[in-house]
């Protein structure tokens, strides 16, 4: 029994998120050819990776769990964050964390420029607000959609315990 494309497709986002590298085995028939199940699996994985190449190739682990829900890479010099978006989301995305001030963020494979919004940012705290997302549902891949943020240097995430206050 064979893993379905997108599978394949998630299994090796998790893994880059990871800082590591997929190694896929196929099985020829004993006549040399590839099963048809198996070169299906590789066609779509080839459209995907050709797709979404810039967040796969030359990027490094991403950041922490509980700054963003899903995989996420950093490119090689750490100012472009990629997130990994292996759900089809019903409403905006959240960066948590996040103390870089963010130049653009786009659809990787198609270019799209996507809004966001920072909210619960106290003006007098260090800590940073939360980066909300709108990803339209025009621009997700059918198996797993990469969003670029663009920073304005390398990443810088807040990783203090929040502030506490008092009632006196």
């Amino acid at each position: 029994m064979y893993k379905i494309p997108n599978q394949v497709i998630n299994i090796l986002a998790e893994t880059v998120s990871k800082g590591g590298n997929l190694l896929l085995d196929i099985g020829p028939k004993a006549v040399g050819t590839i099963p048809a199940e198996q070169v299906e699996i590789l066609k779509e994985l080839g459209r995907w990776t050709s797709k979404h190449k810039e967040a796969i190739y030359g990027t490094r682990a991403g950041i922490p769990p509980g700054h963003f829900h899903g995989p996420t890479a950093l490119s090689r010099d750490g100012d472009i964050l990629y997130l990994y978006l292996p759900y089809k989301p019903t409403g905006p995305i959240a960066i948590k964390g996040l103390k870089n001030k963010i130049n653009r963020i786009w659809v990787v494979g198609n270019g799209t420029k996507l809004n966001w919004d920072i909210k619960m940012k106290p003006y007098w705290s260090a800590v940073p607000g939360i980066v909300y997302i709108d990803v339209p549902e025009s621009t997700l891949d059918q198996d797993l959609t990469v969003i670029a943020v663009l920073l304005d240097g390398k990443i810088d995430l807040y990783r203090e315990a929040g502030q506490v206050f008092e009632s006196i």
